[in-house]
């Protein structure tokens, strides 16, 4: 597979508030300390999760498919931290419930977010009269029109703009522009370079890449990549096409909260793989690209290569 396909993470740095708490018991000292950790949890600040969480934790939830999805703490941190300077997102969250017995509790938290709900369920014990989570396990579910209505509307075009001037559409904007691409190759294939042109076409409606590669002063491809968002379906959508007669079609689904595209395709054994492209920015001002492969429906992540776009300016 051509890696030239996009992902963009939805921001991990958040307008947050908390929401009233029910008041804990008196004779219970521990359900303050408890707070204090779930509050920390609530920030998404990658210093105070450090100390939040027991670094040996996962994370677990469920796929489309209800298959187990396991994302270990690094992968959860450096997602939070690579985000960290993106647009903000708003979002309430609510510490609903604390139940403690001994040491051990559970600590109920519900976010609202403008399109998505999320009920996180973060079970922690006291560890040398420290208290650290230890699991979380959570569900993200689409919030409905009644449910938002509350939140403010967001600004609509003016009928001389364009169908796709709507903040949805504008997602990979800052893409645009013209690039040098770096892959490091692996034991078997040395690293490759490439150019690539991004640009907004269509009133905006679509962003089209242009990318060739070539290894050791051979070309190995030229390519073309589209995507926009689907104003009915309310999903984003990533075709890829090349000279050497690859074709694919990307779904984009929202994945823990993250905005991702997915392929599922066989394997020459006839296996079922499950391809997922990454992307996040760069300080540089640059992106990467990352593919990863599931070969059980998306419980787990196999590396599959990174690319690197820096400006060619």
């Amino acid at each position: 597979m051509k890696p030239l396909l996009f992902i963009v993470p939805l921001a991990a740095a958040f307008l947050s508030s908390a929401l009233a708490v029910p008041e804990a018991p008196a004779n219970d000292p521990e359900i303050e300390a408890i707070r204090a950790v779930a509050n920390a949890y609530i920030s998404a600040e990658p210093i105070r999760l450090r100390e939040a969480f027991l670094p040996t934790m996962n994370l677990y939830t469920t796929g489309e498919k209800e298959a187990l999805r396991t994302i270990p703490f690094a992968e959860y941190l450096a997602r939070v931290s690579t985000n960290a300077n993106l647009a903000q997102e708003e979002r309430r969250a609510s510490i609903d419930s604390i139940d403690r017995t001994g040491t051990v509790a559970v600590v109920k938290i519900t976010t609202l977010r403008p399109k998505v709900k999320v009920t996180d369920y973060l079970s922690l014990v006291r560890i040398e009269k420290q208290w650290k989570i230890v699991n979380k396990t959570f569900f993200v579910e689409p919030r409905s029109t009644s449910t938002s209505a509350s939140a403010p509307p967001s600004p609509q075009p003016s009928a001389a703009d364009s169908p796709c001037a709507v903040p949805d559409h504008h997602l990979f904007d800052f893409m645009v522009g013209a690039w040098r691409t770096i892959d490091p190759g692996n034991g078997t294939a040395a690293p490759a370079e490439g150019e690539s042109t991004v640009e907004a076409i269509l009133g905006g409606c679509i962003v089209h890449e242009h990318r060739s590669i070539a290894r050791a002063g051979k070309r190995l491809f030229d390519g073309d990549a589209y995507w926009g968002y689907d104003s009915v379906k309310r999903q984003w959508l990533l075709f890829y096409f090349d000279d050497q007669s690859h074709m694919q079609v990307y779904e984009g689904r929202s994945d823990a909260g993250y905005l991702a595209f997915y392929r599922e395709r066989p394997d020459p054994d006839g296996k079922s793989i499950l391809i997922r492209i990454a992307y996040a920015p760069t300080a540089a001002g640059g992106y990467t690209q990352t593919v990863e492969r599931s070969a059980d429906h998306g419980a787990t992540w196999q590396p599959g290569g990174v690319t690197t776009y820096r400006s060619a300016s």
